[in-house]
């Protein structure tokens, strides 16, 4: 008999190429390569993912063993009354109840999922999010294995709010302490929640397919700097043009993805926002950079870099998460200057270059290949064989 599983993930996991996202494709792939073991629902949020038709079609073709369940944050205004009553009021008690916590789960949302697991049965339910981890309470069966896949720390997210993190990191911790398994992505993470919670926490290496490919003496593009419209990034990206690029000379940044629309244009810059094939501009880069100064997590567009065996001059909040701060492919500073020569380094001194390449092939070939992320979710999926 399968293992039946209901995996919750608020947003739509093919909308984008954003980190969060990434690891949730990954575990959808690793359920759609074992569907013979599990018997998979997925359950979203409609109006806070961005579904649509397509979405929908595409989300069908990619996973057409997985079933997809669809539920609503809110009453669409198009029904003013039963906006007002079944969900703008009781929304303004569940908040008032919710007080100075990292909960961000709505009346509609608890019903919905009620209705799910009142109708199923499940031997697993994973909840992405400790913001969204309430929704466990909704499973009344006491043989479903709880896990929490926590994406991030949800406090260190709200760090400007000084007066309440204790209260905030107190209401993440309760929320942790509704599963059996806590999964988390950083080294850093897992230090936390092991001393503060006594739940089973399993560390899950961020996985990649292994796209090193021969050393190469010629490359299209110097650098590549990749990442998404979030707060963080663009921090990061007015950090690199005012502290960095006024240092940096015959060279050229490709910049890919939303961030293009938040800096102006810049000579050393060239901004693509949109692109089709973003494995050509690794394959014919030379490094990578990652400027970012704030956040928290496992940066998912270094270790992308690092499967192709690329160096990456990056800030220390770059290497966040990595299972090693030193020997890892990265060439890490806070400061603007020296970033920039870091940057020139890597592209003028070739020994220099080979040396962190390799170095950048060894930490990703022993840390994070997919053999090393399906075997322990094989380990952690699987107790119920064992028992």
């Amino acid at each position: 008999m399968k293992i039946r599983v209901l995996y919750f993930m608020p947003d739509n996991p093919l909308s984008s190429g954003a980190g969060n996202l990434t690891r949730a494709r990954q575990l959808l792939d690793y359920f759609k390569d074992n569907e013979g073991i599990y018997q998979v629902d997925f359950f979203s949020v409609k109006d806070w993912g961005e579904w649509d038709t397509d979405s929908l079609k595409l989300f069908t073709e990619r996973y057409p063993n997985i079933k997809l369940l669809l539920k609503s944050r809110k009453i669409s205004l198009e029904y003013p009354i039963r906006s007002f009553f079944l969900y703008k009021i009781p929304n303004l008690f569940t908040k008032l109840i919710r007080g100075f916590s990292v909960d961000i789960t709505s009346f509609m949302i608890r019903r919905g999922a009620r209705q799910i697991f009142r109708e199923n049965d499940y031997d697993i339910a994973i909840i992405s999010y400790a913001s969204w981890g309430k929704i466990i309470d909704e499973i009344k069966s006491k043989k479903t294995y709880k896990i929490i896949d926590t994406h991030d720390f949800i406090t260190a997210q709200k760090r400007h709010m000084k007066l309440w993190i204790g209260k905030l990191f107190q209401s993440e911790l309760r929320i942790l302490s509704k599963y059996d398994e806590v999964w988390t992505y950083s080294i850093e993470e897992e230090y936390i929640y092991q001393q503060f919670t006594n739940k089973k926490v399993v560390l899950l290496p961020v996985s990649f397919t292994n796209n090193i490919k021969e050393t190469k003496n010629e490359y299209k593009y110097d650098i590549i700097y990749i990442a998404s419209q979030n707060s963080h990034n663009i921090y990061g990206a007015r950090w690199l043009y005012d502290e960095v690029l006024p240092y940096l000379k015959n060279c050229k940044i490709q910049m890919i993805g939303k961030i293009c629309y938040d800096v102006e244009d810049h000579p050393l810059v060239e901004k693509n926002y949109l692109v089709e094939d973003i494995d050509q501009y690794y394959r014919n880069a030379k490094i990578s950079i990652c400027p970012m100064l704030t956040g928290t997590g496992i940066k998912i567009k270094v270790l992308e870099a690092l499967s192709y065996g690329l160096p990456v001059v990056a800030t220390r909040r770059g290497v966040d998460g990595l299972m090693s701060k030193a020997n890892n492919g990265c060439i890490v500073t806070d400061t603007g200057k020296e970033f920039a020569n870091n940057i020139m380094k890597l592209l003028a001194d070739e020994d220099f270059y080979e040396e962190t390449k390799a170095t950048a092939k060894k930490y990703f070939l022993e840390n994070h290949t997919l053999y090393h992320e399906r075997n322990v979710l094989d380990n952690s999926l699987n107790h119920r064989n064992k028992n």
